[in-house]
């Protein structure tokens, strides 16, 4: 009765799903100022996140500051399944940053400290899927989730006056919690079941791995630059994954609702025609993979075209096809991905404006990038199943603005929107069944900022 799942995920053995790996791309947007002018921050970074962008741009910085900023993110998605629609929505406010920068006074040049904390990757996704399955009413609900947080210090110093460089080391771990729900419920009466329904969790702990960023940058002049470049090369990482599921398995018990007859699926509840319900007990499994990441490289550059009109564009390379694991799943939950065949290299890139409103400190911000979905399956590596289709890929457009009060006390604010529209094919034991699935997002983020320089 599964016929929606298995199109789905393509095999569900003890419940586990065929799926992407969450780390994998899923850029979250890191600093309020930065997304304001759509990310194009790698020729820019001069405040806190440079440690994220291109902490060569540290050296930019006169004053120490210390900033913390909050997020705000909505998704919605409209999916049709055989042409039956389903909706699901996802809010949640999460923290975005917290960081301290502290210019260590030189004799000659500039020698700029920092450490905190930046929410890096997103981890959010829902689906619902509704239609007929095997005559029986299906409503099917899957969510996640979780995220990337790096914790690093960075340093920055000038080796000319127009060229300075800069790294940041530090830690990243985080967590995905996912959970898939299926309830067929059997409103024509065709069984001796109402309903059926079964519900699984998956956690993933990301656990503490090392990162680090390397990056440069010319400006000229040196103060109060207007012209900048920057590039930079960060590393992947090898991920150490620990998982956790809880759901049904297949126990091959008696029906409650029909003596005599065997369960051939896997149910967490059977509630029959006369109001009996059954539960089964859930199996729990754990284990751990790892999962080693690609470079990334980028650059950027920024240039005042008029008095206080600053433009900025960056590129950022990922090869996620080169992505592989060193460490097998003996379940095989996890760790089934053809990096080569369902996953392309993807070049994001940013565009943004910055206006400084003359007279009154004042700021308004412009941006929009490209940030293309690296996962295009099939999601069944082993199946005839043809390659996701992306009718729209991710594109966003965003605004910002901020003030500084007192010449102290900066506060920023950023809206972020953006969609995509992708369709997947199954292939079907059933004839008369397609199979096809499109999934149509939006996404918002409001991300909100305070930053207090002395």
């Amino acid at each position: 009765m599964k016929i929606l799942a298995i199109a789905l995920f393509g095999f569900w053995g003890v419940g586990a799903a065929a799926q992407e790996e969450r780390a994998i791309d899923n850029f979250a947007g890191v600093g309020v100022r930065a997304m304001g002018m759509g990310g194009a921050f790698v020729g820019v970074a001069d405040d806190f996140t440079a440690m994220y962008w291109n902490p060569a741009g540290l050296a930019q910085m006169q004053r120490r500051e210390i900033q913390v900023s909050l997020l705000r993110n909505s998704r919605t998605n409209d999916s049709i399944f055989n042409g039956t629609p389903g909706r699901s929505e996802l809010a949640n406010t999460r923290f975005g940053s917290l960081g301290f920068v502290y210019p260590y006074p030189v004799y000659r040049g500039s020698l700029v400290l920092a450490a905190g904390f930046n929410r890096i990757k997103d981890f959010d996704w829902s689906l619902n899927l509704q239609g007929d399955d095997e005559g029986l009413d299906a409503d099917h609900n899957f969510q996640h989730e979780g995220e990337l947080g790096s914790w690093g210090v960075s340093a920055a110093l000038d080796v000319s006056p127009a060229v300075s460089l800069g790294a940041t080391l530090g830690w990243v771990s985080g967590e995905d919690e996912a959970v898939n729900e299926f309830d067929w419920a059997d409103s024509q009466d065709r069984f001796h079941e109402q309903r059926f329904f079964s519900r699984d969790t998956f956690t993933d702990e990301y656990q503490w791995t090392p990162y680090a960023v390397l990056g440069a940058m010319l400006r000229t002049p040196r103060d109060e630059p207007r012209y900048r470049l920057g590039a930079t090369f960060a590393t992947g990482g090898a991920h150490k994954i620990r998982y956790k599921f809880n759901g049904p398995v297949s126990y091959d018990e008696v029906n409650p609702c029909a003596p005599g007859e065997v369960l051939g699926d896997d149910y967490g509840l059977i509630e029959c025609d006369d109001g009996t319900v059954a539960e089964f007990p859930d199996a729990a499994v754990s284990n751990t993979y790892e999962l080693a990441l690609p470079f990334e490289f980028g650059v950027g550059a920024s240039a005042e075209a008029l008095p206080g009109l600053t433009l900025a564009g960056s590129l950022h390379l990922a090869e996620w096809s080169q992505s592989e694991y060193k460490g097998a799943d003996e379940y095989g939950f996890r760790a089934d991905t053809s990096f080569e065949t369902q996953y392309r290299d993807v070049l994001r890139y940013h565009f943004g404006v910055e206006y400084q409103v003359p007279v009154v400190a004042l700021d308004l911000r412009a941006g929009y990038f490209a940030d293309p979905v690296p996962f295009v399956g099939p999601r069944d590596p082993g199946s005839d199943d043809p390659p996701i289709r992306l009718e729209e890929d991710r594109r966003f457009i965003t605004l910002g603005a901020g003030i500084l009060i007192d010449e102290a006390l900066q506060i920023d604010i950023a809206w972020v929107q953006g969609a995509f529209k992708q369709v997947e094919e199954y292939s079907s034991q059933y004839e008369d069944k397609d199979n096809v699935l499109s999934e149509d997002y939006a996404i918002n983020r409001l991300v909100v900022g305070v930053g207090y320089n002395f």
